[in-house]
């Protein structure tokens, strides 16, 4: 087949139109369709539960490629379902992704304590002594009068310790920032140690190598020689790095942290063993 001068060119430019057309269809179907990745459930049953029950964590992602729960769990379903059994209050954080998009949702389990703590014994009343009767006087001229017996102190019982109940509530957060709480050493029935209140200076999402300002408040009740310190695992630097705890009363920390990770964590410690850790997200 022979195809004339006039023909050909037509034929190239043709082509060359339905080509273009075609790319920049594509080019726009690619930029305008919008992204269908949203969490449409994320919650925990029930929400409050005593030390070692048994919580279930459901969940409905759609449109997400990958989807993540911390505190352990790692890569999920997009639906689905998990038991998880908290010794203390936790945080449970999701992260969903598709592509560049990204959800995240948070639940929170609180552990409230038990109700079987043996109650402190009253001390009794210890009875008091009586007296010897005093003898009759004899017929003699001059009766000799008998002593009276020494009264016998009444012992004093021994105070017992008053066990502290380490229930409050999940620690107050402002800056719109995921806050988790673990506590990886138990501590006796007559100690405490509470985080009562988060703050951050500036909102999330934060900017990586920006300084934000950070303030935590705790609580103990205990003999131990108690400190706070940044963990070794985080990147982000802290001034100060650590401080002491008071071991009865209240404590308040005020810190900059340059940001050099998406996460901060700082420990409450007894020499070397982590009593109490919080992790806080910045972005």
């Amino acid at each position: 087949m022979s195809l004339n001068r006039e023909s050909f060119p037509r034929a190239l430019i043709l082509a060359g139109l339905v080509a273009f057309a075609t790319v920049r269809c594509g080019v726009i179907k690619q930029f305008t369709q919008p992204s269908s990745l949203s969490i449409q459930k994320f919650v925990a049953t029930p929400a409050d539960v005593s030390s070692g029950g048994t919580v279930t964590l459901s969940w409905d992602v759609q449109g997400a490629e990958t989807v993540e729960i911390d505190n352990g769990i790692g890569t999920v379903q997009a639906k689905g379902t998990r038991d998880v059994q908290p010794a203390w209050t936790t945080s449970f954080n999701m992260v969903a992704r598709a592509g560049s998009s990204q959800a995240t949702a948070t639940v929170q389990v609180r552990v409230v304590p038990g109700t079987n703590a043996s109650p402190s014994p009253s001390p009794s009343a210890s009875p008091s002594p009586s007296a010897s009767p005093s003898p009759s006087p004899s017929p003699s001229a001059s009766p000799s009068p008998s002593p009276s017996p020494s009264p016998t102190p009444t012992p004093v019982p021994s105070p017992t310790p008053t066990p502290v109940t380490c229930g409050a509530p999940m620690p107050q957060l402002t800056g719109q920032c995921s806050l988790t709480v673990i506590r990886p050493s138990a501590m006796s029935g007559n100690e405490c140690l509470e985080l009562n209140a988060v703050t951050a200076a500036q909102s999330c999402p934060v900017g990586f190598a920006t300084a934000r300002s950070l303030r935590f408040d705790l609580t103990a009740h205990t003999s131990r020689a108690l400190r706070w310190r940044r963990s070794v695992t985080s990147s982000d630097v802290l001034d100060p790095a650590e401080g002491a705890v008071s071991s009865q009363g209240a404590t308040s920390a005020l810190v900059t942290d340059l940001v050099l990770d998406s996460t901060v964590t700082i420990e409450v410690v007894d020499g070397n063993k982590v009593l109490l850790a919080f992790t806080l997200r910045h972005y």
